[in-house]
């Protein structure tokens, strides 16, 4: 360990070893660096006890970071455990099930899961309301985030339907209480109740680690912080690390207000700030700062870099989305071939999924590969969580959600009447699934036909259940896939089934993989880490360009940044802007995706977008406006298309009549094919409308285009039948 290496502040922090501490580090400042050398110093220099010290992230990804980090530093094995939260408290709850009445090979639920839990309890009690699923589940998280029970909730939720949403919260948690399953919230809530309920329990823990490390501090919800200060309650020796600018997941229970009163909880704290940026160029740190000092809830750092100041950030104001698209994959495309680039280098960011349509169908054009990522998950794909419910049956015989989800999957002639019936005498008796088909199930109240259908599954999972006992994970994972039929449901030659079996095919490899890492690694390990995956955790770039929501890359960079749809009610989204802590939280979305750019920052917004079915003409972002105090004022594009861009990029191509047609047709265009003057208007002339008077071309398709009219919007005319003359 070469101390010689850290600057100054980060030095600090690493000998900063007694009492509380909060480092605040910026994006891009070499925390994760600080961190493990601190773990690291402690053991080295202070002799330490590693077991005594506990390191908690945010992602699996960021875990097994650390402890690839430390190994290099300390060598395999170094006995500090490094875990995410939910990975801590399960890992702790498993050792102490019995004492909050669970056993301890318990289920985690993903939110999947718990939203069939939900829909089978809504069927249960035969509600039947447009949307009413998701306000429950919204409620029961809202409730679980300030650990209200039921009961408490009912005084405490304002909506008109609170004593129906509380009816159905309270049978929610019964029955995830009888399958001896937890949702992720009660992984928290039952470790804080073990600490506060069972003294001797939270004795044993505070005791054990003397020193407490906290990653991404600004993202602790207010339970969290409650484990933590209780874990610290006996030594003291509290080191976080967080950067309040990065705080974005105040929509999921995450508290800023943990990092801004550091010193409020914990008297006689050090704060120490790390500022010097090791990722982005100067005039990408600019043009972030210059957004991020618009928010008042800060500290106040301001990011700096000694590398030379780097390419000016770009921005771009386009006439619609399809032209946004255009330009941004064109320069994709061009770096791409006149720089050698990877398309790995890149990541185009979107505020919502809603956008990334019009830029999958360009990057296919340029035959560009690329990933999406934000939207919907792998480990939430049918087929995946189909063949993982069949180890959770296996684990844990008390999972109802895994054996209907199982028994018919693939088909194999059970119809849905069937496990109906099977959910609602398990229901009406109290019982789990597994009591019924491993029972009598005649004298269960099952009709004899069904109860013919079900034995045949039953031998099934008898089968399995002595495979798991024989095999492997990935000879297991393998035998699971063949026995139930998942190889033959998918044989297939349509896209679907293609997908599907190289999905199959892709989690039986991903399983292998974890075999091979965690030598003797039990079924239930396994489980346990795929249910606490998280968005970040699945982003894998190899040679593929990444496309994704600003929340699903935070903590990872690129060479070559694209944030897009840089308007009003769509960054900052339209859900937010009722106060001004959510403008905040925006803003700092925004200052995360900027400096997720190490080299190149392009900056994108529209003027008219085609969103939810209807277009928009929203205007440009405030948060836009905010960096281009940062960069030399825009001007007039000289080429194609009306929209604007900054000046000094020296890396953007000129567009020929091909890539005009391309951008306003959204395709690649055949020159000869264009019916030169059979409209007699173009792009961007000036028409009189009889009725709605002067307006500009603003968009042709064929026939058709979109004409703005001031005061008006912009309308749609067939330009052929069209009463318009130029104005």
């Amino acid at each position: 360990m070469d101390l010689s290496t850290l600057n100054k502040e980060q030095l600090e922090a690493v000998k900063a070893t007694e009492g509380a501490v909060l480092v605040l580090a910026g994006a891009g400042s070499g925390k994760t660096r600080v961190l493990t050398y601190r773990v690291a110093y402690l053991i080295d220099e202070k002799k330490v006890d590693p077991h005594s010290i506990l390191a908690i992230t945010f992602t699996n990804k960021a875990t097994k970071e650390m402890k690839e980090r430390l190994e290099s530093l300390l060598g395999e094995n170094s006995g500090v455990w490094v875990s995410t939260f939910h990975s801590l408290c399960a890992r702790i709850l498993r050792y102490h099930a019995q004492e909050i009445g669970y056993d301890k090979n318990f289920t985690i639920y993903s939110e999947t899961d718990c939203d069939r839990v939900i829909k089978r309890v809504l069927a249960n009690k035969h509600i039947e309301k447009p949307g009413f699923e998701t306000k429950v589940a919204f409620h029961i998280g809202n409730a679980k985030t300030y650990m209200f029970s039921p009961e408490e909730y009912r005084s405490e939720c304002g909506d008109r339907d609170a004593m129906e949403i509380c009816d159905v919260y309270e049978a929610y948690e019964e029955e995830l209480q009888a399958a001896n399953a937890m949702d992720y919230d009660d992984l928290l809530i039952k470790t804080y109740k073990l600490f506060t309920e069972h003294p001797e329990s939270l004795e044993y823990y505070a005791d054990r680690f003397k020193y407490i490390h906290i990653d991404e501090y600004q993202d602790t919800s207010r339970l969290q912080f409650k484990i933590a200060a209780l874990l610290a309650s006996k030594h003291g020796n509290i080191f976080a690390v967080g950067d309040e600018d990065q705080s974005i997941y105040g929509w999921r229970g995450a508290d800023i207000s943990n990092i801004l009163d550091f010193q409020k909880d914990f008297p006689n704290a050090q704060i120490i700030k790390l500022e010097q940026n090791y990722r982005s160029t100067p005039n990408i740190l600019n043009a972030a700062n210059a957004v991020i000092e618009n928010n008042k809830g800060r500290f106040g750092k301001k990011l700096w870099s000694d590398k030379g100041d780097g390419v000016r950030v770009e921005i771009y104001n386009a006439q619609d989305d399809r032209d946004e698209a255009d330009y941004v994959v064109r320069q994709i495309s061009m770096l791409i071939r006149e720089r050698g680039c990877s398309p790995s280098e890149f990541a185009i960011l979107v505020r919502i999924n809603a956008l990334t349509k019009k830029f999958e169908e360009k990057l296919r054009y340029y035959r560009i590969p690329y990933k999406v990522y934000g939207g919907f998950k792998f480990y939430e794909r049918k087929e995946v969580k189909s063949l993982l419910a069949y180890f959770r049956a296996i684990v844990n015989p008390r999972d109802n959600d895994a054996f209907l989800r199982i028994i018919n999957t693939p088909k194999r002639g059970i119809g849905d009447a069937v496990l109906e019936e099977l959910a609602a005498l398990a229901s009406e008796r109290e019982i789990t699934v597994s009591d019924i088909l491993f029972g009598d199930m005649e004298e269960q109240g099952v009709s004899p036909k069904n109860a013919k259908k079900l034995r045949a599954f039953k031998e099934l999972y008898d089968k399995l259940l002595q495979g798991s006992r024989e095999m492997g994970l990935g000879e297991f994972a393998n035998y699971v896939a063949e026995e139930a039929g998942f190889f033959l449901a998918f044989v297939g030659d349509k896209e679907e089934d293609v997908s599907r079996r190289e999905n199959i095919n892709q989690l039986i490899g991903e399983i292998v993989e974890f075999e091979k890492a965690n030598s003797g690694a039990s079924i239930e390990e396994y489980l346990q880490s795929v249910s606490l995956i998280s968005d970040t955790d699945e982003i894998q770039t190899d040679d593929y360009l990444v496309l994704s929501t600003v929340h699903s890359v935070k903590g990872l960079e690129f060479d070559t940044v694209f944030v897009t749809g840089l308007e009003e009610n769509v960054f900052p989204s339209q859900s937010y802007g009722k106060s001004l802590s959510e403008i905040e939280e925006e803003r700092r979305v925004m200052y995360v995706a900027m400096t997720r750019a190490k080299k190149r920052l392009y900056l994108t917004s529209a003027r008219s977008r085609f969103m939810y079915g209807s277009t928009q003409n929203n205007p440009r972002s405030r948060f836009l406006k905010e960096a281009e105090e940062k960069i030399r004022p825009p001007k007039p594009v000289s080429d194609f298309g009306g929209g604007y861009r900054s000046s000094g990029y020296v890396e953007q191509p000129k567009r020929n009549r091909q890539d005009i047609l391309r951008s306003v047709n959204g395709a690649a265009a055949d020159l000869s094919n264009v019916p030169k003057g059979a409209i007699g208007f173009k792009l961007g002339d000036k028409v009189v409308h009889p009725r709605y008077g002067v307006g500009r071309i603003i968009q042709i398709s064929g026939d058709n285009a979109s004409v703005a009219f001031d005061g008006l919007g912009i309308k749609q005319f067939n330009m052929k039948i069209a009463p318009f003359k130029k104005g």
